[in-house]
């Protein structure tokens, strides 16, 4: 299945520059919500730009309950306090990594619902694709503030049902924002582990859209140069949290990877990434790069052209040398390291056959050969 290559209004741009953008873009009068965590307004001193909104004319509501990982709890809160005010924004700004994002493409889907928000509510709102009408939904203006998501150029969104143990998701033509601005200096104050996370999240999803099931040779390319800039960037700016160059760079990998997936959806990789982050804490990158080395070297057989991936880092001994040559003294990208058990495995192998992403594998994995992965990644 092919989807637009990116029908987001995309600006790679500086901080005033991309503030002024977003008013641009948002002419006329709005009810605006803001997705924002208190620690981001302070970090970007976003106090200014809110006000600068309000001197527009726009009704400005700031939410910042901003939870890694959202969940069907998380989004009935944001739902709920929106009956509650009540407040029924016409445009969405949502200012964090792919978190918050998510948040924000799940309240445009979700905010015309009737009926109390409550976790079941959406749960079923989820399941049985509520959202897919042609009701007027509010537009969503993403600024992301970490290297790695791609959130801010895909048509989807990830809600996590903690109570089910199952991944929920949005995916639909009118998931995609209708505008992304990037801010490379934003993510300058990264930490260097939520860096490295975010930036094997990055590289994990222009790897699996290298070789997905439904691959084409734009996707490839766009992969191939996202892999590329990722495998100089990320270690450089991990050696030097403020080298803005570096964060630019890891910016664009980030959102030329975004663009690759988005025409093809991730595989097994992320597949069996979801069960490490509910059940293990895992974060996000690292569950799903954990088993990027495992994966590949299985789907070479059914796609030749990955010896291209293995060829970009030739110069670094390998892609497995490279990973543990950037992750030295950052992190271990082991399971074990995350507190995962050999009696885990089971469980975590039951739940990692997620729907139009293992299926999206080249090669198609049995349980014993998810088995067999996770005790490599043990």
């Amino acid at each position: 299945m092919y989807h637009p290559i990116c029908p987001v209004d995309v600006r790679v741009i500086n901080a005033v520059d991309g503030q002024r953008a977003v008013r641009d873009w948002l002419k006329g009068t709005h009810r605006l919500l803001v997705l924002a965590s208190k620690s981001r307004c302070a970090e970007l001193n976003l106090t200014p730009f809110f006000t600068a909104l309000q001197g527009d004319g726009h009704a400005v509501q700031l939410y910042t309950a901003i939870a890694p990982n959202p969940t069907v709890d998380d989004v009935a809160a944001l739902l709920a306090r929106l009956k509650e005010e009540p407040f029924e924004p016409t445009a969405i700004l949502a200012i964090g990594g792919g978190s918050c994002i998510d948040l924000g493409k799940a309240c445009a889907a979700l905010c015309g619902l009737p009926g109390q928000p409550t976790a079941a509510s959406v749960r079923e709102a989820l399941a049985d694709k509520a959202y897919v009408s042609d009701r007027p939904r509010p537009e969503l203006i993403a600024m992301p503030t970490t290297a790695g998501t791609g959130s801010e150029v895909t048509r989807w969104a990830t809600v996590w049902d903690p109570q089910e143990k199952r991944k929920l998701s949005i995916d639909h033509p009118d998931g995609y924002p209708s505008a992304a601005v990037i801010v490379p200096e934003w993510t300058v104050g990264m930490p260097a582990l939520l860096t490295f996370s975010t930036g094997l999240d990055a590289l994990a999803h222009a790897m699996e859209a290298f070789w997905a099931v439904n691959r084409n040779p734009l996707s490839q390319e766009l992969a191939i140069a996202a892999v590329t800039k990722i495998r100089d960037a990320l270690p450089a700016a991990l050696a030097d949290l403020g080298d803005r160059n570096a964060r630019q760079e890891m910016a664009l990998g980030s959102l030329m990877a975004g663009m690759a997936f988005s025409q093809t959806k991730t595989t097994a990789c992320h597949s069996i990434s979801y069960p490490l982050t509910m059940l293990h804490g895992i974060p996000h990158g690292f569950a799903a790069a954990i088993t990027l080395s495992s994966v590949m070297r299985r789907n070479a057989e059914a796609v030749p052209e990955i010896a291209r991936l293995e060829e970009v880092f030739y110069d670094a001994e390998g892609f497995d040398a490279w990973l543990e040559d950037t992750a030295d003294g950052i992190a271990s990208l082991s399971l074990s390291s995350f507190g995962v058990k050999e009696a885990d495995l089971r469980e975590i192998c039951n739940l990692a056959f997620t729907p139009g992403h293992m299926d999206n594998n080249p090669v198609s994995f049995t349980q014993a050969d998810v088995m067999e992965i996770l005790h490599e990644s043990l």
